[in-house]
């Protein structure tokens, strides 16, 4: 995308829209009626911030979608229908703009988690030729490792040896049979 003082042409458009829209929808709030749901377009910013924008971005325009709602409580003239269902309307959009962004930050957070994981795994894939006795692997090269020395090298695996009880057992048998000097 064309870039201009670090901004794409997607935030730049987004700002405009945010310019433009909260102004005007505080402008709309004093023209409208209480009960009439020009919340909305508050409702509808917070939304395209936290699905498009930054966590910084979403932040920013949710406050600003907050003030208006707050500002149009008090801006918009009186309507026949109660104060109260007008208010409370406008609660209800101020705790969905909320939930909306609390929803979005922890996505945020999540993706980046997951690109830092994804980062961080190497993953062997593929047949990988092992002898069937010794368990040594043939690398690309046609050179026979160890598996500890082969998984230690191709992943980042780091191995500590110990022994299973069934071995343990074995090899305890083991050093009792053997005839002292």
């Amino acid at each position: 995308m064309f870039s201009w003082n670090g901004k794409t042409s997607a935030t730049r458009a987004r700002l405009l829209l945010y310019a433009i829209a909260i102004p005007g929808a505080i402008a709309l709030d004093a023209v409208t009626p209480l009960t009439v749901a020009d919340w909305l377009i508050g409702v509808v910013l917070v939304w395209v911030a936290s699905v498009f924008g930054s966590v910084r971005e979403m932040m920013l325009v949710a406050s600003a979608g907050s003030a208006t709602i707050l500002i149009g409580l008090w801006s918009s003239p009186a309507s026949e229908i109660s104060l109260w269902l007008g208010a409370l309307n406008r609660f209800a959009a101020l705790a969905m703009i909320w939930v909306m962004v609390d929803v979005a930050r922890r996505r945020h957070i999540s993706e980046e988690a997951e690109r830092k994981a994804a980062a961080e795994i190497r993953i062997l894939q593929g047949l990988i030729p092992i002898c069937a006795s010794c368990k040594s692997m043939r690398t690309p090269d046609g050179e026979w490792q160890r598996l500890e020395s082969y998984l230690s090298a191709n992943s980042e695996v780091r191995l500590t040896h110990s022994l299973c009880p069934a071995c343990a057992a074995r090899y305890m048998e083991d050093l009792d049979s053997l005839d002292p000097l």
